[in-house]
Order: structure tokens, then sequence, then C-alpha cells
């Protein structure tokens, strides 16, 4: 009876002995062959792996040899050139900018995958390692497991004593209660790594779970953060907390979803703050709490709750706010608060009519000198909004960005134009009992974001007293006249500040038109 051969329908090479033995105990033909082809693979299989490690070595010496810069170089030299090749710095605050994410910290260790002599020098500049970004997720834990630790802590050890930049956020479910666990003893272990070096954190952006940033509790050794980011996902949690056991002071703080009373640290030194989805009183915590605060934006705020209604009864005084920056849903800390010292606002409308009331309401309760005003996405329906300017004749820069173009734009805008161009151009000009038609005297430079009608411009320009005024806003040939366009050059050449910006065929409008005249001879 014939006997199956056991190798019969196997593909790899990784097969099992040979036991054939239908010739008086030796393999048949077919098997001998198979065998000694197996036995070739093998070989082959092998030669094939020294073949890729010299190939990878050689690639190494290639990248050496054609190196023309960095292996000539003295080290302090080549180490510039490297810290010069890392990305920028991280803009203020991060939960502004997502897509700020650790791959672009991943970049010292390109430098070091290159050839030995340059992963010897990235691995001895510490300026590649002052900043950890990482982002825990249960996918990565499976991957790397228990290796995280080890890893981050060579990677902080690169770093020397300089000041560390630790961006650390916490993503993803696990599958079942074991692998959370898993998970969360995962975590536990990198944060007691990161905790070592908390005498070194100058920058701390959380963004976790809310029960995470309690266990950044770092050690006793004083430290020196002076930048404080908390961002928490979903529901606010009883327990939420931040305490370190050496009490920061920081200067700059950003919070999400975090209420003020949950973190312990020194407010007296905050100058920067940046608050989301939060109550007004919240806000207004902060600013109570924080006496040298500089600049400060809120937005995306969140109703109080039944027992913790809107206080508008008392005003925060802050003396020394300069920039203030707030949303359509910050409207309610408007009616709370004195800055006196307020030279710069920004103000994101959104949905809503601006709430020009309530500005104005402010501006003069305040008593301040307002210089910048920036009203974006606002509604053309704010009939109002000449009010607001006339509470502000001290202003040098407006900019107004409107949710749409259309003739009510050209409209407003052509209001706005009358009235400052009828106006003296500067406040040393206007005298002490001027007219209520006094309209923002001190102007330098105007910014309408959305497009509107410069057909009136020329007009208005050559009849005003402004001519020191700039203007800037786009357009394109559709909305703006050979002949308009012939007449705001004039004014150009004649010495005056037009910045029109053509979205149609990029660039500046005026000097495509000028050259399209040119082309066709007139």
């Amino acid at each position: 009876m014939a006997v199956v051969c056991s190798l019969c329908g196997e593909d790899t090479v990784e097969e099992q002995e040979i036991t054939c033995v239908m010739l008086g105990g030796n393999p048949c033909w077919a098997c001998k062959e198979r065998a000694d082809i197996q036995d070739q693979m093998k070989r082959l299989e092998q030669e094939m792996i020294k073949l890729k490690a010299k190939y990878r070595a050689l690639g190494t010496t290639i990248n050496a040899i054609h190196d023309p810069f960095i292996h000539k170089f003295p080290p302090e030299i080549g180490s510039h050139i490297f810290r010069l090749y890392l990305p920028t710095p991280l803009i203020y605050p991060i939960f502004d900018y997502p897509s700020n994410g650790q791959e672009e910290f991943l970049w010292a260790l390109r430098l070091g995958a290159v050839c030995r002599k340059w992963r010897e020098l990235a691995w001895a500049t510490p300026n590649l390692w002052e900043t950890l970004s990482i982002t825990v997720m249960p996918s990565t834990l499976r991957i790397l497991g228990k290796s995280w630790p080890g890893l981050i802590s060579e990677w902080l050890g690169r770093s020397g004593v300089l000041p560390l930049t630790i961006i650390f956020r916490r993503d993803g479910f696990s599958r079942n209660d074991e692998e959370e666990e898993e998970f969360d003893n995962a975590t536990n272990r990198i944060i007691e790594v990161i905790n070592l070096h908390s005498s070194r954190w100058r920058h701390l952006s959380l963004e976790v779970d809310s029960d995470i940033p309690e266990r950044f509790s770092g050690s006793m050794d004083p430290n020196q953060l002076f930048l404080l980011e908390l961002v928490a996902y979903g529901r606010r949690s009883l327990t939420q907390n931040f305490t370190m056991k050496s009490k920061p002071f920081p200067t700059h703080i950003a919070l999400y979803n975090f209420s003020p009373t949950s973190i312990t640290i020194g407010w007296d030194n905050i100058t920067h703050a940046t608050l989301s989805n939060m109550n007004a009183n919240e806000c207004v915590e902060v600013l109570r709490r924080s006496p040298a605060m500089e600049y400060f934006k809120a937005d995306d705020f969140i109703r109080p709750s039944n027992d913790s209604p809107v206080d508008v009864d008392t005003f925060t005084v802050h003396p020394r706010i300069r920039s203030m920056d707030l949303s359509h849903k910050s409207s309610d800390i408007l009616d709370m608060i004195k800055v006196p010292a307020l030279e710069e606002w920004t103000h994101f409308q959104e949905s809503r009519r601006l709430p020009v009331d309530a500005m104005v309401s402010l501006i003069k309760r305040s008593g301040c000198y307002l210089k910048i005003l920036n009203l974006q996405y606002i509604s053309v329906r704010s009939e109002n909004l000449p009010t607001l300017f006339q509470a502000v004749p001290s202003l040098e820069r407006l900019e107004i960005g409107f949710r749409s173009s259309s003739q009510n734009v050209n409209d407003l805008m052509d209001d706005i134009l009358l009235r400052i161009f009828r106006s003296p151009p500067d406040k040393s000009t206007v005298p002490a009992n001027a007219s209520r038609e006094t309209f923002l005297p001190c102007l330098q430079f105007m910014n309408c974001e959305t497009s509107f009608s410069w057909d009136r411009v020329p007009q208005l320009y050559r009849q005003g007293h402004r001519h020191s005024l700039t203007l800037k806003s786009p357009t394109n040939r559709l909305e703006t006249s050979d002949e308009t366009a012939t007449e705001l050059l004039k004014l150009v050449d004649e010495g005056a500040k037009f910045v029109i910006y053509d979205y149609f065929n990029c660039g500046d409008f005026l000097r495509n038109f000028r050259e399209r005249m040119g082309r066709e001879g007139r």
C-alpha cells in the first residue's frame, strides 16, 4: 500500500523532518530531492540574512562618505546644525493646535539613523532630547510592552540637565477589564519615570482623562515649571486634581475642562492664561487669583450649574490685562470685569450678533485706551457696529472679518469708511470739545478680511483727511472693475497705502492689474 509523503502540501522552508520509508527504510527519490532543495533554501536564507546586514552596513558607510559637512565639522558645530534641524518650538497653547503630534519630535532618532558618527553626535547633543512627546494607547503598549519606561528613561537621560518639555497624551479604550488594568499599570510606570525628572520640567502638557493629572506629582525637589497645560477628556471628575509635591509657580497656564479650584499652584506669577470649556465664574476666579495677568483668552464657555449662577453684582478689577481674546460663548464675562489697561481685544463671534452694548459698557466702565480691535466672523446685522467704534477713539488698528460677502457688507463698509474719512487723522488735531461725529481719529491700519466693494474708496480718499491710513482687503477682477483699479493705482503712485490681495490669481491685486495692463498695451 502506498504511503502518503509527510511533506505533501507544504510550501515553506520550516517543514518537519522527512520520514518517508518507502524503499526499505530509505526515502523515495521525490522526498530525497525535496529534502535537498529544502537544505539549499535554508542555506540561501542564511546567505540573505548576511547580505542584508552587509547591505545595511554599506548604507551607513555610503551616508558617511557622501556627507560633505558633518564629518568634517568639529562636534560643537555639528551639534548646532542638528539643533537647527529640530522643529520650531511648540506654539502656546498646544490644544489650540491639534496638528502638533509626537511624530515631529522623533527627528532626533532620524538623525541618529543616518550613520554611526551621526548617531554618536546626536546621542551626545542634549538639546535634541529636551522635548518628550508621547501618546499612550493600548495598541502601542501591545507593541512596546514593558520596554517603554526604559526607552523614556534613556531619552530623558540624554537631555542632561536641560529644562524639559513633557507632552503626555493618553488615548484609546481597552477591550476588557484585564487589558484596562494592564493599560493603567503601564501608564503608571511611564509616569513614574517622568516624575523622576520633575525638577527639570519647564513645560508640562497633559491631554488625558481627568483622573490622570494627579499622578504627575513629581518629587520634593524645587521645580522650574513655567508653562502648565491641562486638557481633560469627557465629563469632569469629582476627584479631578493636579498637585505637585513641590508647588510650581508657572507664568503661563492653559486649562481645558479643568476647574482652577482643582489645581494647586502659585498664581502670583501667571501672566498668560488660555481657558476653554469653563464657565464665566471659573474664568473670573482665574483672573481674581492672578494679579499679574497680562494676556487672557477664553472660549467655548459652558453654562454654570443651577447652584452656581453667574455673578454680575460685582466687578473684578484687573489692572494689568493688556490683551484679551474672547469668543461669543464668553460674553457673560463682559459684565463681570474691569480692564483699565486693555490695549488689544480680539473677539470671535461665530453664530450670534456682536454684543456691542456689553462691549461698549466694558470699555466705558474700564476707562481703557484700546489700540487694537480684531472682530472675527461677525454678522453684518450688527447694525450698531459704528457705536462700538465711536466708543474707542484711541483705536490705531482695526481688523474685521464678516461671515460672508454680500451687498450688506458693502453698505456697512461704505458707511464706516465714510465716517472715517470725514474725521481728523489723529487725536492731536481733535479739539477737546469734538463732536460725536469724530470717528476713529487715531486709526492707522484697517483690514477687512472679507471682500467688499472698493468702488467708493478713490472718491472718499481724495475728499477725506486720512491719507496716512492703510487699507487692506481681498478682491478680484469680478468684484473690482478696471476703472476702479486704475484709480486705485493712481492713488498708490501718489503715496496711498493699499494692500489688496487677489484671491483669484493670488499675490497683489494692483500689481497683477498693472502687469495685465502692460501685456494688453494699455
